[in-house]
């Protein structure tokens, strides 16, 4: 780990008895859904199906899952348009957790110069959970404005594929599911697929998201491969980990990438470099006040 990545952190750190990790490889975008701790075998890892009430069971042990302790990542994107030239961002991401479930700063620089002099493009502050809920502001001297309705679905910065609904994944919450039996995922690993429904009078559904279809590793219970689909079952988006790794009893992300069809540009998430099992400030996490542009309870946000 560099001398300026743990100069960058450690005023955010309470002093507490804690183990430190390092890893390169380390990501968690959305904690709540890559978060992989040890997994308790779920499955014998064949193409068997399973039943509804077992497929409840297993997304809700899914919901469940979390890092042991706060975490920070510097994190790089690089979107690759199918016809332009590779555009690249650097960013670091502090993450938690609260009652709610998951909350995630964001801060995205233009290069490694904007990360050095602090100088962000943008700023996200993400709660997830059930009743998700998102901040952002592209001017550091502003405040926080919520994010709804349409924005919750437009490119976080014009060269990119991610959204809020992205890093949210509040389809990870949604109620309603339709099982669909195991499938193949690449050449080895078996995976039980989910197509969650949006709640009626949803933002997703007035997107025309009619699913999102999840499929968790059938031995081990981990997220592989998100797949947003219309009513023709159209595949619009397709978010898949290429790869994990095993650090410190905790199963990680290495690097994932999110594809947008049809135009099938591309966006890859890579963490250069990490530490985890932290105790950071909670007014790091401060949620912004309520405003008269948060919706009302009961209302989807979804």
């Amino acid at each position: 780990m560099s001398y300026r990545f743990v100069h960058s952190i450690k005023y955010l750190i309470r002093p507490i008895h804690r183990f430190l990790v390092v890893v390169g490889f380390f990501f968690t975008l959305i904690p709540v859904a890559l978060a992989q701790r040890v997994p308790v075998q779920t499955g014998r890892g064949g193409m068997e199906r399973i039943d509804q009430q077992e497929g409840a069971r297993r997304l809700d042990a899914f919901r469940q899952q979390r890092l042991q302790g706060d975490y920070v990542f510097e994190f790089q994107l690089e979107h690759k348009p199918r016809r332009a030239r590779t555009v690249r961002y650097q960013g670091i991401m502090w993450g938690s957790w609260n009652e709610q479930g998951a909350v995630t700063r964001f801060k995205i620089f233009a290069n490694e110069a904007g990360r050095a002099e602090n100088q962000a493009l943008v700023e996200l502050l993400v709660q997830n959970g059930p009743e998700p809920r998102a901040w952002i502001r592209r001017d550091p001297d502003a405040a926080m404005e919520l994010v709804a309705g349409e924005a919750m679905f437009k490119p976080i910065l014009p060269e990119l594929v991610y959204s809020v609904f992205d890093l949210q994944m509040p389809f990870i919450y949604w109620k309603n599911f339709i099982y669909e039996g195991p499938s193949l995922i690449g050449m080895s690993r078996v995976g039980q697929n989910f197509l969650m429904l949006p709640p009626q009078g949803s933002q997703s559904a007035a997107q025309g998201i009619h699913g999102v279809r999840v499929a968790l590793d059938d031995t081990y219970n981990a997220l592989w491969r998100v797949e947003m689909v219309d009513a023709d079952d159209n595949v619009r988006s397709r978010f898949a980990v290429e790869s994990f790794k095993k650090v410190q009893q905790q199963y990680i992300v290495k690097k994932i990438t999110l594809a947008e069809y049809p135009s099938k540009d591309r966006t890859t998430f890579e963490v250069m470099d990490a530490s985890v099992g932290l105790e950071l400030d909670a007014a790091l996490f401060q949620l912004p006040a309520e405003s008269p542009q948060h919706p009302a309870p009961g209302q989807s946000t979804r």
